[in-house]
């Protein structure tokens, strides 16, 4: 629908001694060990790179330990055309100008 901007998707994984070996990635990562989180970051994705891929190795484990994956973005587009077109003031008199600045970012948006 739009454009996305600083994308960051965390995956769990289960404890580790060092890093996972991430063998492809579209974007750059950053393993979190203190969370045992893989963050991978994606700047855009927009018409151009609709899609990406990412893929990493880790001792064996339960899958549920991957789980819940977080992700985290911004947009300067709304899911609604909404826009404000005028201002009245409250106590008469001329319209002021004014800007508009849209941003839309998540609070919590999760796979589980």
């Amino acid at each position: 629908m739009f454009d996305l901007r600083n994308v960051v998707i965390s995956v769990p994984l289960p404890a580790l001694r060092e890093a996972p070996n991430v063998r492809q990635i579209d974007g750059e990562w950053r393993y979190d060990s203190r969370n045992s989180i893989l963050e991978w970051s994606i700047l855009l994705i927009d018409n151009s790179n609709r899609s990406g891929s990412m893929e990493f190795v880790v001792p064996p484990a339960d899958s549920s330990v991957f789980f819940p994956i977080s992700v985290r973005f911004s947009a300067t587009s709304l899911y609604s055309d909404l826009k404000v077109v005028n201002i009245i003031p409250l106590r008469g008199g001329a319209t002021p100008k004014f800007s508009q600045r849209t941003n839309l970012s998540t609070e919590n948006y999760q796979v589980v």
